[in-house]
């Protein structure tokens, strides 16, 4: 059965990587790239690849979408959620991968308001909730689990420019929580040591992502925080100083992203997942999952986005059930460990467990 779906943002670094992807996996998928500009080249040629306008500034963005859609992915930003309440009001089950804590938790508020007919999947986490997907799966048998998640940031990496949108973030405190209680912890701060995959050891800090929010409501998981590093020693330590002196704070927004926003032609990224839990004789268990993406983080990104479109497009279990989601709620147990690690791989994204 034929299935369209929209990509919007779809001609943008990622996006163009969600639609290959999904197009590569699903023979009988019809893709829409959404975007301002529809006129513009498609990133690749496939007669199941078309172009559509849609502007997530409009009062209605979806007002030239066709009516049969299976599905929406959107990765650009929709600033007033324009975008996904008029999918929302259509019943159009939605990926998105676009929120930064504090919209992603303003959504959240505006959904709740809402009788859901349709899947929501706020896949907003690092790398889509790469990382905390398989924090949950690898922390399925557990309990009073730890999850610490940890992102080296090359610096020649490919990137779009949404994705600096965290340098606004880094000189806001934000709560994360231990058994339900809030504690308020500033950005770059509460350095921890780790080595990534490639060999690289360094200091990582604290930094604002929604994975501390989602996590944290498997019932499992006691507690969880993410930190980052730059690849580049000498970039950790220079941020680090302007965020603690004040002097980030001063600074413009676009000498900000000049600062932050230099993307290369390309290199790996890394992340490294830990997870320290209790089996069922109390014992304590602790396990490192090491992911490396030698196409980048926006590969990456695009492919966390595409396995949360790809259960939704199968029809399987609930995954059309009314509702907001969250990435990990795609490892419903441990059951799914193959079908995600193999999925994952397909796409080159080498994935090491330690037990």
């Amino acid at each position: 059965m034929e299935k369209k779906v929209l990509i919007v943002g779809g001609y943008g670094t990622v996006g163009s990587q969600i639609a290959k992807i999904l197009h590569d996996q699903n023979q009988e998928v019809q893709l829409l790239l959404g975007g301002r500009h529809p006129g513009k080249p498609l990133p690749f040629a496939s007669p199941r690849l078309h172009s559509l306008l849609v502007n997530t500034t409009a009062q209605d963005p979806l007002a030239h979408a066709p009516d049969d859609l299976s599905l929406i992915i959107n990765a650009v930003n929709d600033p007033d959620d324009s975008l996904l309440l008029a999918a929302v009001s259509r019943r159009i089950p939605v990926v998105d991968i676009t929120r930064w804590t504090e919209r992603f938790s303003r959504a959240i508020e505006r959904l709740s308001k809402s009788e859901l007919q349709s899947p929501v999947v706020l896949a907003s986490g690092w790398m889509a909730g790469t990382p905390a997907l398989f924090g949950k799966l690898y922390a399925a048998d557990l309990q009073d689990v730890t999850i610490d998640i940890f992102a080296l940031y090359a610096m020649q990496d490919k990137a779009g420019p949404d994705s600096a949108a965290y340098m606004n973030r880094l000189t806001i405190p934000f709560d994360v929580y231990t058994k339900g209680a809030a504690r308020t912890v500033l950005p770059m701060s509460d350095p921890l040591a780790v080595t990534f995959p490639g060999g690289f050891r360094t200091n990582c800090y604290r930094l604002d992502t929604p994975d501390h929010l989602t996590l944290v409501q498997v019932p499992s998981v006691s507690s969880a925080s993410f930190r980052i590093a730059f690849d580049q020693k000498w970039a950790t330590t220079a941020l680090v100083s302007l965020v603690r002196s004040g002097i980030w704070k001063l600074l413009g927004q676009k000498l900000r992203q000049s600062i932050l926003y230099n993307p290369g032609q390309g290199a790996a990224h890394e992340v490294v997942v830990q997870i320290e839990g209790k089996d069922q004789r109390g014992v304590r268990i602790r396990r490192q999952i090491e992911i490396s993406d030698p196409n980048g983080q926006t590969h990456l990104t695009a492919t966390g986005a595409a396995i949360q479109a790809q259960r939704i497009l199968a029809d399987e279990g609930t995954a059309a059930t009314p509702g907001i989601f969250f990435p990990e709620s795609l490892a419903a147990s441990q059951a799914d460990e193959q079908w995600i690690t193999a999925y994952y791989k397909s796409e080159g994204v080498k994935i090491q467990v330690k037990l």
